[in-house]
């Protein structure tokens, strides 16, 4: 019961942190734009990022969709991550690994869930 409550949890405040990120592009918040673009990036590609991150907040929460969502949310922290590497000091690379771990956590937990036969 316990490890159910942990997932939960864990997803909640994932799906909670995805969402808050997609906020910043999609309303387009100057600062996301300007990041974006000196990342190379195409116009109106923190559109994408941010129906892609909302997307995956919400099948997070949907136990079924919960593989599914890591996938989407992976990628996205990978290039997250590249992007940071190339274009930001190593200290920005700090956000994209801790949302790796819980991503990794998403997958983990569930298998803790199973009882031991």
């Amino acid at each position: 019961m316990k490890w159910k409550i942990i997932d939960w949890l864990v997803r909640l405040l994932l799906a909670l942190a995805f969402t808050l990120a997609s906020l910043g592009k999609l309303t387009a918040n100057p600062g996301v734009l300007e990041m974006f673009t000196r990342f190379g990036f195409p116009d109106g590609f923190h559109l994408l990022i941010g129906v892609l991150e909302l997307a995956g907040a919400v099948l997070l929460l949907i136990p079924k969709t919960r593989q599914v969502a890591v996938m989407i949310l992976a990628m996205i922290v990978v290039g997250a991550a590249g992007a940071h590497l190339v274009h930001d000091p190593l200290l920005e690379l700090i956000r994209p690994l801790v949302f790796a771990v819980f991503l990794a956590l998403v997958l983990y937990l569930p298998r803790k869930m199973i009882p031991a036969a």
